[in-house]
């Protein structure tokens, strides 16, 4: 199941990105659910479902799409973003993390297809682990992860709503998520770049100001991931 919520203060262009979103889907046999939000106070009241795919207008009365943006990104309900607006002045302010495309009005359907088609892909490749605890089994998606600690003989997951301990080594863990978004920053530690702020020397700046340690000879490595992530992410995911 897929979500798409659509948020404008004009019911005309919600009406218009849901149809063309309709055309596509009918020939994809994906199963979805549709939101509508008139305004960006809804969407920071929302509390359902996770979002996969946000069509966001920049322009709006009250708090602007910017604004939203800022105050959901570290919520774990909105996954991707589309950004609509009627003028390009505002792309340089999108850019983050969530973003996924900006895209002026009227959107075409071969435009919200390549959106549509982005998200799909990175929901299949969202790779899911399962790690032993002292009585169970617990399962992370790997999109969820913000980063792993290694501690003796064991693993902390930190995800953005449950921490665990696994017995399981860092290195297996390295392995199983390899190429993804999750890469090693030290000797005890796996980061998602997909929760990264900033990488200086010394240390991972994560989205919640968090810290991190990165190993001196990580730091390279790491800073050269994260700005392919970065542009991967802004970039390329309408190819």
């Amino acid at each position: 199941m897929i979500n798409i919520a659509i948020c404008d203060d004009m019911q005309s262009w919600v009406f218009d990105i849901k149809r063309k979103c309709e055309e596509v889907l009918a020939g994809l046999g994906i199963n979805y659910r549709f939101y509508e939000f008139s305004s960006g106070e809804e969407v920071l009241a929302y509390s359902g479902e996770r979002i996969h795919l946000l069509f966001l207008d920049i322009e709006m009365n009250g708090i602007s799409g910017i604004d939203v943006m800022e105050q959901i990104q570290n919520n774990p309900l909105f996954w991707r973003i589309v950004f609509v607006t009627g003028h390009e002045k505002f792309h340089c302010y999108t850019i983050d993390i969530k973003t996924l495309a900006f895209l002026n009005k009227p959107i075409n359907r071969d435009e919200i297809k390549g959106c549509l088609r982005a998200v799909f892909r990175e929901e299949k490749n969202n790779r899911k682990i399962t790690i032993g605890t002292m009585d169970k089994e617990l399962t992370f998606f790997g999109e969820e992860i913000v980063y792993i600690e290694a501690k003796g003989n064991y693993v902390t997951v930190v995800s953005n709503t449950k921490e665990a301990k696994g017995y399981v080594s860092l290195k297996k863990v390295e392995d199983m998520l390899r190429d993804t978004s999750i890469i090693r920053i030290h000797r005890s530690f796996l980061v998602n770049l997909q929760y990264v702020k900033s990488i200086i020397w010394g240390k991972v700046i994560l989205l919640t100001d968090e810290t991190i340690p990165l190993g001196r000879s990580y730091y390279q490595t790491a800073k050269d991931a994260y700005f392919r992530y970065i542009k991967q992410m802004a970039v390329y995911r309408l190819d």
